[in-house]
């Protein structure tokens, strides 16, 4: 499926220590690109791009700084922005303002010096956040415009909102080729763990290979998500930057979802841990079932599938936990 279009194409990876950050550059570089990485590594770690350290360029700077962006753009042909900070329900219900002002800072002035440089591809990583609570399920690329972000990301939701509708109007009014994609719950095994920051993936294995015991769960447990390892996510941002530069927005996901019920016991499958679990349905779950329509999606990857089903993942999600946290690391599982 892979052509030559990334083959020698000078291209920027903002947010590329980060663990979505960090895969795609490893596709880049596969793909025979020539990439630069900027990162302020607050999320991010250098250990993440180790693979490829000497085959990039690393500049660590903060994007939020409108003339540190525009310093950085000059001289690509394709911009991949990946920067921005993305937290988990429990952080992010709290900080909607935090979350606004953040990922709006460093979109707007980042597409904003693209324009200006003359770079010539621009990917806007935009969020399933974006949609409504009430929309349809399995959810298509509804309009940016419809309804509210769903309520418990809603900071977060307005800020990739408005970073679409800069998008769609800089392709209008300049030309600009921009690719929009909405990811749905990707998951990988270089998360940082940030406590209640965390995403439910991240948050659920090390509770449960901590040995949490009840493991009390937000919600009743029946809501369910569609999960994407972070290697798949990636693949696909980069057949959509190729493929559909037009600023219409294009999901990340798939329309087969968990629970997070089945989702606990999996963990407790792979890991050998086995605690009772509570489900605390006085804690908010957010929406009750999120998966994407894939419709789009497929029509312009040429029918991708997923390479890493959700074991395989829960399975690297347990070595990423004991490679980070154990004392004692010949305890790893094999």
């Amino acid at each position: 499926m892979r052509t030559d279009w990334w083959r020698l194409r000078s291209t920027l990876v903002t947010g590329g220590c980060g663990f979505l950050g960090s895969y795609l550059v490893e596709e880049l570089v596969d793909a025979g690109a020539s990439v630069t990485v900027v990162d302020n590594l607050q999320t991010g770690t250098l250990e993440n791009i180790a693979s490829v350290r000497d085959q990039i360029v690393f500049v660590r700077a903060d994007l939020r700084d409108r003339t540190v962006c525009e310093k950085v753009c000059a001289g690509f042909d394709t911009v991949m922005n990946l920067a921005g900070l993305a937290y988990g329900v429990e952080y992010s219900m709290k900080h909607h303002g935090e979350m606004l002002y953040n990922n709006l800072a460093i979109q707007t002035h980042m597409l904003e010096a693209a324009r200006v440089s003359g770079v010539k591809r621009f990917l806007v990583v935009s969020s399933s956040c974006v949609y409504p609570d009430d929309a349809p399920i399995p959810t298509p690329e509804l309009e940016v415009v419809r309804g509210l972000p769903e309520h418990v990301n809603e900071g977060y939701g307005w800020a990739k909102r408005i970073a679409e509708l800069q998008a769609e109007y800089y392709h209008r009014e300049y030309g600009m080729d921009i690719a929009i994609c909405r990811p749905f719950n990707p998951y990988g095994g270089r998360y940082r763990w940030a406590a209640e920051k965390s995403h439910v993936i991240p948050t659920l294995v090390k509770r449960i290979l901590d040995g949490e015991n009840p493991l009390a769960v937000w919600g009743s447990g029946k809501q369910r998500r569609n999960f994407l390892h972070a290697r798949d996510t990636v693949q696909l941002m980069m057949l959509i930057t190729e493929r559909y530069p037009c600023a219409r927005a294009v999901n990340i996901g798939y329309d087969h979802d968990t629970s997070i019920e089945e989702l606990v016991s999996l963990i407790s499958e792979v890991s050998g841990k086995h605690p009772d679990v509570i489900f605390d349905v006085s804690k908010p779950e957010g929406k009750f079932r999120k998966c994407a329509d894939p419709t789009l999606l497929l029509e312009i990857t040429g029918n991708y599938q997923p390479r890493i089903n959700l074991r395989l993942g829960i399975t690297e999600m347990v070595e990423w936990y004991y490679k980070s946290f154990a004392e004692d690391r010949l305890c790893s599982p094999t």
